[in-house]
């Protein structure tokens, strides 16, 4: 299963996740909370630290005899569309930074969430994390109160949200590799991070919503990026299938 040892291990080859972890740090303790060109650059530079890994740090094919050229197109399939879901997230980390494109924030990490679930290929039901997850985001959109311009886009929003989540949930029993817990974590974490930031703005006050927000928020999407840099599982043999 995923654990820090598989965290470590990736972060160790040739450091392509060094870069993240630092500008996490610097968004942490030097960024201004104030709408600037300067908040949004360290705001959204954790992300595209994880989107140019995906990009640049693809790991090789299993090493068979004879590798099976449809899973290597999956792969590289599976890391576009989270590419493309890391870009769209920090189009819209940039446009929340300012309150007045908040609604534009919201739709680029909406079709953020659709690139996310192209990406996963559910394999199973999963129906009771479905009816906990929906059943969850019903119960949530009913305790906070958006604003009017808002009161349509912020359900749609947390039901796309979990839609995504949940088509995560529904690819864990394709492995017992760390890859496939990766996507699922991730995915759970964006949830949670929204929540937070949703609570906070609709709902009431939340302390350390800054801290709380983000670390899940940066969790999350290190999660989906691991999703796609970790080693896949070796394609099973025909036996097998």
């Amino acid at each position: 299963m995923f654990s820090p040892s598989d965290l470590v291990k990736r972060v160790g080859v040739g450091g392509g996740l060094v870069p993240f972890f630092k500008c996490v740090c610097v968004y942490f303790l030097a960024a201004s909370g104030a709408p600037s060109a300067g908040a949004a650059a360290a705001k959204c530079a954790p992300v595209l630290c994880l989107l140019a890994a995906v990009l640049l740090l693809q790991p090789r094919p299993p090493q068979a005899a004879d590798p099976d050229p449809d899973h290597d197109k999956e792969r590289r399939r599976y890391a576009r569309l989270i590419a493309l879901g890391l870009a769209l997230s920090a189009l819209g980390d940039a446009l929340l930074v300012w309150e007045q494109h908040f609604a534009a924030g919201m739709a680029a990490f909406a079709l953020a969430h659709v690139a996310y679930m192209c990406a996963f290929r559910a394999r199973a039901p999963r129906r009771r994390a479905g009816l906990l997850l929906y059943g969850g985001a019903a119960a949530y959109c009913a305790a906070v109160t958006p604003p009017p311009a808002l009161a349509v886009p912020v359900p749609l929003y947390a039901i796309l949200l979990v839609s995504m989540a949940w088509r995560a949930l529904r690819t864990l029993p394709e492995s017992t590799c760390a890859r496939s817990y990766a996507a699922p974590a991730g995915a759970l974490l964006f949830v949670l991070s929204d929540a937070l930031l949703g609570y906070s703005l609709f709902r009431g006050p939340l302390p350390h919503r800054r801290v709380l927000v983000m670390s899940t928020y940066y969790l999350g999407q290190l999660g989906l990026a691991l999703s796609a840099l970790l080693p896949p599982p070796p394609p099973l043999p025909l036996s097998a299938q």
